[in-house]
């Protein structure tokens, strides 16, 4: 085993190791289990630098895999880890988000009953998402896969005892197995075609030519049902912000860098053979487009904060898939890289506001004299210039990249309505950052909570996390050089129609939230919810949950009305119908067996004669 290799299969099981240990011996002993789990991420955190060190950096791809059971030939199940500069950078994104959240959860979780169970299910999250991005072959991928949305349904389900978050967890459970049932069908007939599908044997079958054009595109299709489900894109991305009802740091692990993003590693990663379908290319281009802006139409109407960050991942993830429905895997992995790092920044800085505030809604918030935490502060407005898209923050970068990527690729409306986004995006950012910061303080507050315990776990990650949304624009040039297959790289600062356009649009949309809701006497009332039917439209997510449920639900109902029915009048009825004439028989043969011997005589006499009787008819 090489030492790459080696260090990759540390970094996937010492999180497993850990999550076994807290779940089965350390549920009472909290403190031991944040330090296991947290220095298992420690470990897989440094395997994954040493991994981006040795391979994404001189640029070398590993295939190391083992099979077992093998059916015939080379067909089997196999386990294995593929290692190149997509998969180990990756990696490392996973394991630095994974840490930052585990610390800051020392602060935010402390005191909570079910604080080592916790910490048990991070550690099974990070061994999931990691087990998903270093898989070697799609049956490995698969079993991962699906090990994400359990641990995803663990974490948002984390305080089930509360019917919000049961219900939440129920919800993202089902609508993400919906696509999966499309993934797995495409998973199974691609195993069934290749024996242990190793992704570079299949990406280069895809790339030859080796499928028709009608199973390319049908598999394309299949995975894409579960790319949907899981990074959330319409229609199915109603769950994502109902999931807000897990704990905040939960949010910003599966926001950033973990479950919504495996979609978008998966389109990434299989990359060829998606291109090689591209009708179904095309269909998740201008899917993303309309999940885009339906997102952040809904985003400029939410009270909630963290439903605003929900609804604008689901807007942003939908810009990576649009850059990797143009052709542009380097693009769409950038904006996912820069995304992790402040959306993750921005979900732990809205926590210290609700932690400090004990409620999500921005207006409340407000009145808790909100900038008395200067690390939210900092975080707060530092992630949202980065999601807003100003330079010199990451979201700039790659943000321009994707734009730049739809200019050339997908054509003038394509690129007109992701510009239209990207003006949205900072105008409902903003809003949300006026409508928190800004506000009349009310009169009983004060900052015990920011000298509360644990409030320097909260604001180190935050810090870090500010610091980095600096520095991750700056990737934009390596990315492309290891994923661009040949494209062209600009420098990071060259300018052109294409960002003054972007800039303009970001400016505008921060001056008119500005005008709405930050300046002194502003009404603090968008232009949009002066319209009240628009208003309750945007806020019910365009009605969708309405119509799953007058169809999608009602007719699961009726068929469960339907099976209840079948069970307790057929199936339940034939049975207690022959156990009720067992019974009666019983108790007609037990008023037989009166004890009178004469009586039995009587008996056998009369079935005697009666039976000559029937002989001697039946006689010529």
């Amino acid at each position: 085993m090489t030492a790459p290799v080696l260090a990759a299969v540390v970094a996937q099981a010492t999180p497993l190791a850990a999550c076994l240990v807290i779940l089965v011996t350390l549920r009472r002993q909290p403190a031991a289990a944040a330090l296991l789990a947290i220095g298992s991420l420690v470990v897989a955190l440094a395997a994954a630098a040493y991994l981006v060190a040795v391979v994404a950096v001189p640029n070398v791809h590993t295939l190391a895999q083992v099979v077992w059971l093998p059916i015939s030939g080379s067909a089997g199940l196999a386990f294995g880890v593929l290692l190149d500069p997509l998969s180990t950078a990756m990696a490392l994104v996973v394991a630095a988000v994974t840490l930052a959240v585990m610390v800051y959860s020392l602060g935010y979780m402390a005191g909570d009953p079910g604080f080592a169970r916790y910490y048990g299910f991070l550690a099974l999250f990070a061994w999931a998402m990691l087990g998903l991005v270093l898989a070697s072959n799609l049956l490995q991928t698969l079993v991962f896969w699906e090990l994400v949305g359990l641990a995803s349904f663990l974490l948002i389900g984390f305080w089930f005892e509360r019917p919000e978050p049961a219900a939440a967890a129920r919800k993202a459970f089902v609508m993400t197995r919906i696509g999966d049932v499309g993934f797995l069908f495409g998973v199974l007939l691609l195993i069934r075609t290749m024996g242990n599908a190793t992704i570079p044997n299949l990406l280069a079958a895809a790339e030859g030519g080796a499928f028709s054009p009608r199973f390319t595109a049908l598999v394309a299709a299949l995975l894409l049902m579960g790319v949907i489900g899981k990074s959330a894109q319409g229609p199915l991305f109603t769950w994502l912000p109902d999931a807000m009802e897990g704990p905040t740091p939960v949010s910003a692990l599966l926001h950033s860098a973990t479950m919504v993003a495996a979609g978008v590693y998966l389109v990434a990663r299989l990359h060829g053979l998606f291109a090689a379908a591209p009708d179904v290319m095309r269909v998740l281009l201008w899917l993303a487009l309309a999940t885009a802006l339906a997102s952040a139409t809904m985003a400029m109407v939410a009270a909630d904060i963290k439903r605003v960050l929900a609804y604008s991942t689901i807007s942003q993830l939908a810009y990576m898939l649009m850059a990797l429905a143009a052709g542009s895997v380097a693009a769409g992995f950038f904006h996912l890289v820069t995304h992790a790092g402040f959306k993750a920044l921005l979900f732990l800085s809205s926590g210290i506001f609700i932690h400090h505030a004990h409620s999500n809604e921005m207006k409340v918030i407000a009145t808790r004299n909100p900038r008395s935490q200067r690390a939210g502060v900092i975080g707060l407005v530092s992630g949202s210039l980065a999601l807003a898209g100003v330079i010199p923050f990451s979201g700039y970068f790659s943000k321009e990249a994707v734009l730049a990527t739809l200019g050339a690729r997908a054509g003038t409306a394509a690129l007109v309505l992701a510009y239209a986004g990207a003006g949205l995006t900072a105008y409902y950012t903003f809003r949300m950052v006026f409508l928190t910061l800004r506000g009349a303080r009310a009169p009983d507050v004060t900052d015990a909570h920011a000298r509360a315990p644990g409030a320097t776990a909260m604001a180190a990650p935050v810090l870090v996390l500010s610091a980095l949304t600096l520095l991750l624009g700056w990737l934009g040039g390596w990315f492309a050089a290891r994923l661009g297959a040949g494209e062209a790289t600009h420098g990071p600062l060259a300018f052109g129609a294409g960002p003054l356009a972007a800039l303009t649009l970001a400016a505008l949309g921060i001056g008119l939230a500005w005008v709405e809701y930050g300046a002194r006497g502003a009404a603090r009332v968008g232009f949009v919810e002066r319209v009240p039917a628009l208003r309750d439209f945007f806020a019910n997510n365009w009605y969708l949950d309405r119509l799953y449920a007058a169809t999608v639900v009602r007719a699961g109902a009726a068929l469960a009305r339907a099976a209840r029915w079948h069970d307790q009048t057929v199936l339940d009825g034939a049975t207690d119908g022959f156990a009720a004439g067992t019974v009666g028989g019983g108790r007609i043969l037990a008023r037989l067996q009166n004890g009178y011997v004469q009586v039995y005589v009587a008996i056998a006499v009369s079935l005697l004669v009666a039976l000559a009787v029937w002989l001697s008819g039946g006689l010529p």
